[in-house]
């Protein structure tokens, strides 16, 4: 575990939830720390959030998550694509995305889809649908090693769509329409294994075909 792992969790999580959330303040307090620590950071987090985030509403993790991951919001996830960060760590950090899901996720969110903008019960159904959405973790190309860390995103979402929750699903479908434009066969594959499977929503159903062309929202 990172020496400062509790240090970010309450620098990430531990706030009141409000509009505009706290990170839009102009002045609000950074955590200084290098590319490799917010990796292992995030890795920490992700991995551990069944326990470590069960101490925060579906508000506050909703908020955090939404943080970490989105672009407009902060930098930190972009540790995950940064050449000077051993792969090991970043690959590390890359499946424990799927943690997250299993042990956070599919315990906290209701089973509703999000696409269809059914309400939920829980504000983590928000972040839970839109990670790959609103994340920098897109193309590749550019990085040192755009197979591996391609290859380590499909795992990930394939583990996600396995997973026994509506919500899940849909997320890993949204995801996979997210990847579309960058790697339209591996989506069109994994979409097509997936249909070939007992789906258990039609809605469901007919967003994977809407996601094996890049059709979502």
């Amino acid at each position: 575990m990172h020496p400062r792992y509790e240090e970010w969790l309450d620098f990430a999580f531990d706030h009141e939830v409000a509009e505009p959330a706290w990170y839009w303040d102009i002045d609000y307090p950074m955590f200084e720390a290098g590319e490799e620590d917010y990796a292992m950071l995030i890795e920490n987090t992700f991995s551990h959030a069944g326990r470590d985030l069960a101490r925060f509403s579906d508000a506050q993790v909703n908020q955090g998550v939404n943080f970490l991951v989105s672009i407009p919001c902060s930098n930190y996830l972009f540790a995950l694509k940064d050449t000077t960060v051993p792969l090991e760590i970043r690959l590390r950090a890359i499946r424990s995305i799927f943690t997250l899901y299993r042990d956070c996720f599919q315990s906290r969110c209701t089973e509703t889809l999000s696409h269809l903008g059914q309400r939920p019960r829980s504000d983590l159904n928000y972040v839970c649908y839109m990670f790959w959405d609103i994340s920098s973790l897109g193309c590749f190309e550019r990085t040192d090693a755009p197979d591996a860390l391609a290859d380590c995103v499909f795992e990930v979402l394939a583990d996600t769509l396995s997973l026994d929750h509506l919500a899940c699903k849909e997320a890993a479908i949204h995801g996979y329409g997210e990847f579309w434009c960058e790697y339209p066969e591996r989506v069109k594959k994994a979409i097509d294994e997936f249909l070939l499977t007992d789906i258990p929503s039609t809605d469901l159903r007919i967003y994977a075909e809407c996601a094996r062309s890049g059709n979502i929202q």
